[in-house]
């Protein structure tokens, strides 16, 4: 069977608008983006007439989004130390996360006037591990005893530590993968950014042991809004390694991570967390050409003693910027800890895919043989587990995209139906063409930016950084006989 591909750019005509960054546009816009249920406002004559008013605008696009973009910075402080138990102080945030806590460390250096990164930190633990234990990932190790020893080696660096409570739920020990965990982090960003000045293109995800969960789960789902990650003694079930094209990741791991009952020091742990989850991850990586930086330690599974790893984290978080207009993406929706079950991920940076089709695409898993690990199982069932890598087929789609030239877009689909191109100055010139090669089929479309176009953009993430100013919508068909197709048709509209 041969595949038709349809082309689709609606068509929004305007009239020339007025003055750039005036207040009457950015209070429209605000307006716009405070309705919670977009299908009711657009079938409204009001919400239509908004739209239309946003829409004609023809002024700088720039000057009404730094507009609406801008932080209140009147509760930043310049403050340092440790900052333990706190709340959520946003007035968005502050009711729907009144029980979940943060615990910061803040270098000497920090001042409100210079913009700082974010190192985000998964506490481990599990199913009832309490809101005040992520302290120990920001506390000095010289005071506290059980300091994970962090602070030490990122004292003297541009970037702030936040390590939030995870989210509350006892019937999991994997409480960074619950469903919400992404706007839970996604929550925390804007929290850091209300109270501190913050470089949003470099904000880095990562965690320990159960965090390391998360960190494998949440990183690929979340790898727009991140400049990197990092995984400490993590564990994997499902990925699509070509997903985390973009996000560079830091891995350490202790060889002697999982050991048997049978140990004369009673260093004993199961294989919750094996090397070979690490091992198989560089390894995917490694072929795929993706950049990363693993290491591996004589350890076990603590991360205290981790220093070197620790200390070759803070050199690597110090390069890594997170590109909103790179040159290749690859969306893949849905994806996660467990792609069979997990929601959908349709957004990665300026693709969206809006549907998939009926099949399967494979996905990387890591099998293990043999009786499950447990605590307090016999050395005999330990020394009979092993593991491999396998696929996994699940019901998803992928969209790799790539500008390869000025205004030419390479683009190859698995399983997908719909997606969408978003479109920025910075990655095209809209006074010309964008061609486009889908799959081996060539169109051309003539966009024109439209802040309307924008403002979509930026509802898919709620981040300003990840906002395009003009959108390609593309169709893909699927026709029963080679013979009856013999060119796409022909791109129906003209601007969007």
């Amino acid at each position: 069977m041969k595949r038709l591909i349809t082309w689709l750019v609606i068509v929004i005509a305007a009239p020339l608008g007025s003055v750039a960054g005036e207040p009457a546009i950015v209070d429209a816009c605000r307006r716009f983006l405070a309705v919670e249920k977009r299908e009711v406002a657009e079938a409204s004559l009001a919400g239509r007439e908004l739209a239309d008013s946003i829409s004609a605008y023809r002024g700088n696009f720039n000057d009404v989004i730094n507009a609406l973009s801008k932080v209140d910075t009147s509760n930043r402080q310049d403050v340092s130390g440790v900052l333990s138990d706190q709340r959520f102080s946003c007035p968005e945030l502050a009711d729907a996360y009144s029980q979940d806590m943060l615990h910061f460390f803040v270098p000497d250096a920090y001042q409100t006037s210079k913009p700082f990164g974010l190192i985000i930190f998964m506490h481990g633990g599990g199913r009832t591990t309490d809101r005040q234990h992520p302290i120990h990932v920001v506390s000095d190790p010289e005071s506290d005893s059980q300091s994970i020893g962090l602070q030490t080696h990122f004292a003297d660096l541009p970037f702030i530590i936040v390590a939030p409570s995870a989210p509350w739920n006892e019937n999991t020990g994997a409480r960074w993968n619950v469903p919400g965990a992404d706007d839970y982090i996604g929550a925390v960003i804007k929290e850091c950014n209300y109270r501190f000045n913050i470089d949003t293109d470099r904000v880095f995800l990562g965690g320990y042991s159960m965090g390391g969960f998360g960190a494998f789960h949440l990183c690929q789902r979340l790898s727009d809004r991140l400049a990197g990650g990092f995984v400490f003694s993590g564990a994997w079930k499902t990925t699509h390694w070509k997903a985390w094209t973009g996000l560079p990741l830091f891995l350490r791991h202790g060889i002697n991570d999982a050991s048997p009952n049978d140990k004369r020091d009673g260093q004993s742990r199961p294989r919750f967390t094996d090397v070979f989850y690490a091992r198989s991850a560089s390894r995917r990586m490694r072929e795929l050409g993706l950049p990363h930086l693993y290491i591996e330690d004589d350890g076990n599974h603590a991360i205290r003693p981790a220093t070197q790893a620790m200390s070759a984290m803070a050199d690597w978080v110090q390069h890594p910027r997170r590109d909103p207009f790179a040159n290749h993406v690859i969306a893949v929706s849905p994806h996660g800890w467990k792609a069979t079950d997990d929601t959908p991920t349709p957004h990665c940076r300026w693709i969206s895919i809006d549907k998939i089709g009926d099949g399967e695409i494979d996905f990387d898993r890591v099998i293990l043989n043999g009786p499950p690990p447990a605590f307090g199982e016999s050395p005999e069932n330990f020394n009979k587990q092993t593991f491999e890598l396998g696929v996994q087929k699940v019901v998803a789609g992928l969209v790799d995209a790539r500008i390869e030239t000025e205004n030419r877009i390479m683009v190859q689909t698995e399983n997908v139906q719909k997606f969408s191109i978003w479109l920025h100055p910075e990655m095209v010139d809209f006074s010309q063409p964008i061609h486009v090669s889908l799959n081996g089929i060539e169109s051309s479309h003539k966009v024109t930016p439209n802040l309307l176009v924008a403002l979509l953009s930026y509802e898919r993430r709620g981040d300003w950084r990840l906002v395009y100013h003009a959108k390609i919508e593309l169709k893909c068909d699927t026709q029963p006989a080679p013979d009856e197709v013999a060119s796409p048709k022909s791109p129906a509209g003209t601007n969007q």
